[in-house]
């Protein structure tokens, strides 16, 4: 087949910024079902690019690593349980979501640029495994990791979300509520939205107690 022939070249800008058009519609439509393959497939499209990228060329690879963790990512929020608002995530969804995650931090540390994001994201699926361990190290990163007070509140709160899990007891619930509290006054913006999520997740993680 010719080399040539324009449907084999490479994905021009204009069609790259058509795709991700399409995943923004996708997620106003709340399609995760229909956004995490558009997903997957930019992030393969992102990973070859980074693989036919110079060594050299440190600035577009970095950029290229950026946007990869950031699709990542998205594959991680979109399969994970805990926000119950995209109805049923089957088990092989939600074993790729923990994957992604691992993905995003790995191209994070790349691109030597770990966020608050990718290491929450990490802790919140280990804790969808009930690799509680894991989910507490990932949060306390996490909260390491926050520029302000308020995302150490909101790491704070996961922490004892977790350890509630782990071993239930009314003492553990005490400090989590605790948590919760500090988390919606100390953010006056935002804080009730960051409880409102963790308070979800208790519900979904203890729903079938």
């Amino acid at each position: 087949m010719a080399n040539d022939e324009i449907a084999l070249k490479p994905i021009t800008e204009t069609e790259w910024k058509t795709l991700t058009d399409l995943m923004v519609e996708l997620r106003k439509l709340h399609r995760g079902d229909l956004f995490v393959p558009v997903a997957r497939l930019q992030l393969h499209y992102a990973l070859n690019r980074i693989e036919q990228t110079d060594e050299s060329d440190e600035e577009r690879l970095t950029r290229l690593r950026k946007f990869a963790r950031g699709t990542a990512y998205n594959i991680a929020a979109f399969t994970w349980p805990g926000w119950d608002d995209m109805g049923n995530i089957p088990l092989e969804s939600q074993r790729l979501g923990l994957s992604a995650a691992r993905v995003a931090l790995e191209l994070a540390s790349q691109a030597n640029d770990v966020t608050f994001n990718a290491l929450w994201i990490n802790g919140a699926h280990e804790l969808n495994a009930k690799n509680y361990d894991a989910a507490v190290e990932f949060f306390v990163r996490t909260r390491d990791a926050a520029d302000a007070g308020d995302g150490k509140y909101m790491a704070m709160g996961w922490i004892e979300l977790t350890k509630y899990l782990v071993a239930p007891t009314e003492d553990k619930l005490t400090r989590l509520e605790a948590a919760v509290a500090t988390l919606r006054k100390a953010d006056q913006e935002n804080g009730a939205f960051f409880a409102e999520q963790i308070e979800t997740a208790l519900d979904v993680y203890t729903r079938n107690d």
